[in-house]
């Protein structure tokens, strides 16, 4: 997280800085289809949370960089939205895939995450056909182990390995099983020289974007399964008062006035505990006491809108490859 005039994401390091040698770093693209725990993955490398996660799909809009700092090496893992195939009238599906697909411009390596309970599907089979063309190592993480047999983890990397990957490893994000061999394997993939980050930091992402996506978390998380998908919220306002404590002034956007009235709940108990979560996480992240002031506002079709975009931290759709 960079200090620019907002509160810093810091791992708690020690103020005793050692004079490493040979630093180095590797830019790690994780990917995946949507629900395949990429994000719950990156805060369990991290060992904190920097990216939202919730059992829907599509959850992760935007791709946000993990800075995982282990002796002389920072392994960069992009997290990045699941891969699937959007509708070509859907403006904002379009920039969510190609958000994913942009990340692997800057990668070296790229960890494909597959989920246990879904295992080694035609559409899995599609996409890492589609990495192949990419050219760069990939390594296949099998996610979710608690919640299969061993049995069928066995068949899994029998398939992968009948495709022609060889670099498997399972682990559980849910569970830490398998995180440190993870770590470790993937720190032997850093071959760039340096780190680009300090020591301390620990994402690229700003303490304010990531308010507003805590915020979209537990609409997420307290909303119904079609509610979440038509909702975005833009912190407006984001102030460190002289206590260090933060005043947070975010928009919850919506489609129509029904949905409005389902974010607010009767006499307003949605939005109220929407609000309390939120609030608890940012303070946890932030270390501090906050203020958080929620408001609805209707915007119809503001999901085909790109000038709503910028507003909403959303990346413009990116240009093909080439």
């Amino acid at each position: 997280m960079n200090n620019n005039n907002q509160q810093d994401l810091t791992n708690n390091k020690s103020g005793n800085k050692k004079n490493i040698l040979n630093k180095k770093h590797g830019i790690i693209a994780i990917v995946g289809m949507p629900n395949a725990g990429k994000s719950s993955l990156c805060n369990a490398m991290l060992q904190q949370k920097i990216s939202i996660v919730s059992p829907k799909v599509q959850t992760t809009r935007n791709s946000i960089k993990a800075i995982i700092t282990l002796d002389n090496c920072q392994i960069i893992g992009i997290d990045t939205p699941g891969i699937f195939i959007p509708r070509q009238d859907k403006i904002l599906e379009r920039i969510i895939v190609k958000t994913a697909w942009q990340a692997l411009r800057e990668a070296d390596h790229i960890a494909y995450v597959i989920d246990s309970e879904i295992g080694v599907n035609l559409e899995n089979q599609r996409i890492l056909n589609d990495l192949k063309k990419e050219n760069l190592p990939i390594t296949i993480i099998i996610n979710k182990i608690d919640k299969i047999r061993k049995s069928k983890i066995l068949t899994i990397i029998a398939d992968l390995a009948n495709l022609g990957f060889l670099d498997i490893i399972p682990v559980s994000a849910l569970t830490n099983e398998g995180i440190d061999l993870l770590t470790q394997f993937l720190k032997e993939k850093c071959l760039r020289q340096d780190w680009p980050y300090p020591e301390e930091e620990i994402t690229d992402a700003s303490m304010r974007f990531i308010a507003s996506e805590i915020t979209r978390e537990k609409l997420f998380l307290n909303l119904n399964q079609e509610l979440p998908y038509s909702i975005s919220v833009k912190t407006d306002s984001f102030e460190i008062l002289d206590n260090h404590q933060l005043k947070i002034k975010q928009t919850i956007l919506v489609l129509k006035e029904s949905q409005k009235s389902i974010v607010l709940g009767k006499n307003g108990q949605m939005i109220k505990k929407i609000g309390e979560q939120a609030r608890h996480d940012i303070g946890q992240i932030a270390n501090t006491k906050v203020h958080l002031f929620l408001f609805v506002k209707v915007e119809e079709n503001w999901m085909n809108k790109t000038e709503n975009f910028d507003k909403f931290e959303l990346n413009k759709l990116p240009q093909n490859k080439n």
